[in-house]
């Protein structure tokens, strides 16, 4: 058997070889799990003596042949047994399960092209056992319904277009699951990448991907992609829960353990494929860390839906879940350009108990968190949840939260908890010697906020650790929570602060910003030193605003504001609230286009 490790450069070489340049095709004839022929039969020497190619025939034909066979299929509906439970697919029962333990390519849609399409939901061939690729180097496995395919060893093998099917690569490296071209995608099952490293998932509608390492045994999980910054790369990850004999729902939709260098991007995780509804009622958290994790990036997902539905006979009418769960320990997460908590049509109407929530661990807390960022496209939008935007638990600390715009959450949009896990506004401490999650750092106070035309001009002050240096975002929201504190609906910009003998620092800023009337200002303030960010400070309500029909805020009131002001309200942005009566209808039609004409 061969050993070579292969770029993707060179899979692409060789299954092109295989198909163009001599690979050999094994066609199987029946589905009677037959063998019979003796020693070290090659393709050559099939069929046997009943005339017909079983799927384990193929098989150890395929080993024993040099270069790279392709296992295809043309067994006659005559034959087709089960029918009662795989109505329209062809199934495979081999004693042994199916193994292949050098290069081949298994192509069930050859089944297809053969008979015609059976099964509208999924693929016509199905192997009722477990299917082993067993140091395999660049074999291809497609068109499969309801399969259990394991891939061991090797590296650079491909799985695409199968259907409703377990896969699962073990130490293995280099793999691709799925695809950017039509058809290429795995659609159902799920996907389970344990001990193996360097993989890549993109282009598959599925219902769970665990990333799994083992750091005690040396074998993290290294370098593993699942999607990517193209929507071609896009997976679909619809949920996955069950529930106990209690009646409590619980499941990870994807699930990250014992890790590093794991990339999660551009993926639609927790809702259908529309983006419009919860996927699964027993899924409890969106992307779940556990274990020890390192350098680990969610960047760009819409994670929506998660919110696990309790039922009888004890947890009937209980919900349960986070977006993103950040527990275990390790360090150096990125969390950007997520949207958290809303549907395809950026409605906060599918959050879950708490956008991101972190979890104390008795070997050691997670650290090194960042949760958005100042640059263009690093903020998270964070809505529509049952409770906090944000739950920073004691004693986790270094966890930076920049940039987001937190709306229509039920409670904070940031809460950092107590050692006794009280939850809630937490009052600023003189020096801010407290203790709890982000050491539970003081937020900032605006005293005065102001907008005129393109600018806000906020004035206020932050009392926390003396000789501190500081950073403080401002924010904006069309509405203040009901506590009187935050949220952040739009991210101003930021002022770096720092603090006297005293612990005293002041800040009078002025930030390019067009703020509409009736909005409030509120800040968030993050110790440099450790990079615990602060909850929201109270808010402040925004002075002025200039002139309301200069809608855009660049200092002239024309036709573009017309079309900035129509473009919100149809969109139900809450700037389309004009005249501020809490609801977004004509009447703020009318009353713009009043402004708008008088030139005011």
């Amino acid at each position: 058997m061969r050993r070579v490790m292969l770029t993707a450069g060179a899979l692409t070489l060789l299954v092109s070889a295989a198909w163009g340049q001599g690979g050999e095709v094994i066609t199987v004839t029946t589905s009677a799990d037959d063998v019979d022929f003796a020693g070290a039969q090659q393709v050559g020497d099939l069929p046997g003596p009943d005339g017909k190619v079983s799927l384990t025939e193929a098989a150890l034909a395929s080993d024993n042949t040099p270069g790279v066979q392709t296992i295809g299929f043309a067994v006659p509906q005559a034959e087709w047994e089960y029918q009662w439970l795989f109505p329209g697919r062809v199934v495979f029962r081999p004693f042994l399960g199916f193994r292949s333990f050098d290069t081949a390519i298994i192509d069930g849609m050859t089944q297809t092209a053969f008979t015609g399409d059976t099964n509208p939901d999924g693929a016509e061939v199905v192997i009722w056992a477990a299917t082993y690729l067993v140091d395999n180097v660049g074999s291809v496995v497609r068109g499969l319904d309801n399969a259990q395919l394991s891939i061991s060893g090797g590296s650079a093998n491909t799985v695409q277009g199968n259907t409703e099917s377990g896969i699962e690569v073990y130490a293995s490296t280099g793999c691709l699951i799925g695809g950017t071209n039509p058809g290429e995608g795995n659609t159902g099952g799920t996907i389970k990448i344990d001990r193996a490293s360097h993989n890549t998932i993109v282009g598959n509608t599925i219902q769970r991907v665990r990333i799994l390492g083992w750091v005690d045994g040396g074998q993290p999980a290294v370098g593993n992609r699942v999607g990517g910054p193209t929507p071609e790369e896009r997976n679909f990850i619809t949920g996955y829960g069950t529930w106990n004999s209690e009646g409590a729902p619980g499941g990870m939709t994807v699930q990250i353990f014992d890790s590093v260098g794991t990339i999660i991007e551009g993926n639609w995780i927790g809702t259908t494929p529309d983006g419009m509804e919860q996927g699964h009622l027993a899924s409890t958290a969106g992307v779940g860390f556990e274990g020890e994790n390192h350098d680990a990036v969610i960047r760009n997902n819409r994670i929506a839906g998660i919110l696990g539905h309790g039922q009888g006979p004890h947890y009937a009418g209980y919900l349960f879940g986070s977006a993103i769960t950040l527990g275990g320990e390790g360090a150096n997460f990125t969390i950007q350009g997520n949207t958290i908590g809303l549907n395809a049509l950026g409605e906060p109407v599918l959050g879950s108990l708490t956008g991101i929530s972190t979890a104390d661990y008795y070997l050691g807390p997670v650290g090194g968190i960042v949760i958005g960022g100042a640059g263009p496209g690093e903020g998270n939008e964070i809505a529509g949840h049952r409770f906090n935007g944000i739950t920073v638990v004691s004693p986790l600390t270094g966890i930076r939260i920049s940039g987001n715009s937190i709306h229509d959450n039920d409670d904070l949009g940031i809460d950092l908890v107590d050692p006794g896990f009280h939850y809630g506004v937490t009052a600023n401490d003189q020096l801010d010697l407290d203790a709890g999650g982000n050491g539970l750092q003081n937020y900032p106070v605006v005293t005065l906020a102001e907008a005129t035309g393109s600018s806000v001009h906020l004035v206020g002050a932050l009392d926390s650790s003396p000789d501190g240096s500081f950073t403080i975002e401002f924010f904006a929201s069309a509405a203040c929570d009901g506590t009187g504190f935050g949220e952040g609906e739009e991210f101003l910009g930021a002022a770096s602060v720092s603090t006297d003998g005293q612990g005293h620092g002041a800040f009078d800023v002025t930030l390019p910003a067009a703020i509409p009337g009736g909005w409030y200002a509120t800040a968030t303030a993050t110790r440099e030193a450790t990079w615990d960010t602060s909850e929201f400070g109270p808010c402040a309500p925004i002075a002025g605003g200039g002139c309301a029909a200069d809608f855009n805020g660049d200092g002239q009131v024309n036709t573009i504001d017309v079309l900035a002001f129509l473009n919100a309200w149809s969109g139900g942005d809450p700037r389309g609230d004009f005249n501020g009566d809490g609801s977004i209808n004509t009447l703020d039609v009318l009353a713009f286009l009043n402004a708008w004409s008088a030139g005011c």
